[in-house]
């Protein structure tokens, strides 16, 4: 009985914690100083003595995901968990892939032989006629090219299909957010639980949280910025990006797998730029000097 009320207090002390760091932080805006993934697997920071950043996971993630939050952006706080090894810090929705999000995974369905085929298949065996069981044979082989052709035509519209959630998915990871996993040693947030202070400390290296006044959330609503000057973005339509910089002074079309590249390049001044388009959507563009 006295090990469970013991459980039952630490139980209730570490959801307190947890309460606390969300009451705090939750709301929050705050700069970061690295470039974030577009995954909900974040970036990895192991404190012992000191934080570190897992820099192996961070380059691979990096690589295998769109940027979501640039170096030097701002950010809402969103979510903060206190779990049993971790702390997640989840900044502009925590990052995509997480239950539900598409995987952009696409199967590519499987083309079974006719039931003229398997009944052909099944009854040369049979067959004693020589001249009967060679017009056999030779249908069997014209169905399974017919076959074969489809399963090629599936393959095909499956791999025009991948690059195009590919394309999607891309869109939406940039779009959903990332967040920190801090990592603590075995056992030692059920013992202690960082104050929110100290974990501002922990993440001070990557997130710049400025004063408490001007970062919490406002209860009233602001007056919206002045309207900014457009910039090139990825997602526009062509139609926006020809409204916002004119007529392109050249136009290419090229295949990259199943999916049709256009790139336009437009002169001003002495600047190149060059947009990228799948779809009439910018897919990546490229500004350089003459």
């Amino acid at each position: 009985m006295k090990k469970l009320s013991v459980f039952l207090i630490a139980i209730c002390a570490f959801a307190q914690d947890e309460a606390a760091l969300r009451r705090f932080f939750e709301g929050r805006t705050v700069r970061v100083k690295i470039d974030m993934p577009g995954s909900q697997e974040g970036v990895d920071v192991r404190w012992r003595q000191q934080a570190e950043l897992d820099m192996k996971a961070y380059s691979q993630r990096l690589k295998k995901y769109p940027v979501s939050i640039a170096n030097g952006d701002s950010v809402i706080v969103t979510m903060v968990r206190l779990k049993s090894k971790n702390i997640e810090f989840q900044l502009g929705g925590g990052g995509y892939g997480t239950l539900g999000d598409d995987t952009g995974d696409v199967s590519v369905p499987s083309v079974s032989r006719s039931s003229r085929q398997q009944q052909l298949e099944k009854d040369v065996k049979n067959e004693k006629d020589s001249r009967r069981r060679d017009d056999m044979n030779r249908e069997i082989r014209r169905l399974e090219d017919d076959r074969r052709r489809q399963e090629s035509r599936e393959r095909a519209r499956a791999d025009e299909l991948r690059d195009r959630k590919r394309f999607e998915v891309d869109e939406k990871r940039r779009r959903a957010g990332s967040r920190f996993n801090v990592w603590f040693p075995d056992k030692y947030l059920a013992e202690s639980v960082p104050t929110p202070e100290r974990l501002m400390g922990i993440l001070g290296q990557w997130v710049e949280f400025g004063g408490e006044g001007a970062q919490r959330r406002q209860s009233a609503p602001e007056p919206p910025p002045p309207a900014a000057s457009p910039a090139l973005r990825r997602g526009m339509s062509r139609d926006e990006v020809v409204a916002m910089m004119g007529k392109p002074s050249s136009s290419k079309r090229r295949q990259e797998g199943s999916l049709a590249v256009v790139t336009e390049t437009w002169n001003a001044g002495s600047e190149v730029t060059e947009v990228d388009f799948v779809d009439g959507l910018v897919l990546k563009y490229r500004i350089s000097s003459k």
